[in-house]
């Protein structure tokens, strides 16, 4: 399950065979993921978590992609706590939000003087890796692991790709264990 799908584009980089499901508040966003990627493995649904169909249970996996920061905290927490329910135990709750903690809010701060969109009004919720990882945990997850990832490289890209790969292994390998842009979290549902 993809919470906040978009158009679909994560669900239809999956073995076509791959059961998924996507939901997003957009209708024109889930029109499109159903008529790109929509099968018979594959369903989109324009729903919030706590309001998807009864029937769609036992998830193996739920992402929640650049999600989290956009809803309000009451938001954030109807739906995790609605996924969690809807993980089998031992499924997988994974989530990427920006990386609060790190050098994002400046990266942030210069993007919103830039651009004609700002980050200031999407942004309500800010987390580091210390409250995505307290986040997961008051769910009630296990093995809850928070970790930083990406830096620059996606920026080098305009000066070519080449050398953006090669910046990108530099950070994989330096910077982004400590301080990516991006946070990813994961936990586990217990057993009971």
């Amino acid at each position: 399950l993809d919470i906040g799908c978009g158009p679909g584009t994560f669900i239809g980089q999956l073995p076509a065979d791959a059961p998924a499901v996507g939901i997003d508040l957009s209708a024109r966003q889930i029109e499109y993921a159903r008529a790109r990627y929509g099968s018979e493995s594959r369903a989109f649904y324009n729903c919030t978590m706590d309001r998807l169909p009864a029937h769609l249970d036992g998830f193996d996996a739920i992402t929640a992609v650049e999600l989290i920061e956009h809803l309000s905290p009451e938001e954030v927490k109807v739906a995790l706590e609605s996924a969690v329910e809807r993980l089998v135990p031992g499924g997988k709750l994974v989530l990427t939000t920006p990386n609060f903690g790190g050098v994002w809010p400046l990266v942030e701060a210069l993007l919103n003087r830039a651009a004609t969109v700002t980050y200031e009004m999407q942004h309500t919720n800010k987390f580091t890796r210390s409250s995505l990882a307290v986040l997961l945990t008051m769910l009630g997850l296990r093995e809850v692991r928070v970790a930083t990832y990406l830096g620059v490289a996606p920026f080098i890209a305009s000066f070519g790709w080449n050398t953006a790969d090669q910046v990108s292994k530099w950070e994989q390998r330096f910077l982004e264990p400590r301080s990516g842009l991006l946070l990813i979290g994961t936990g586990t549902k217990a057993y009971r």
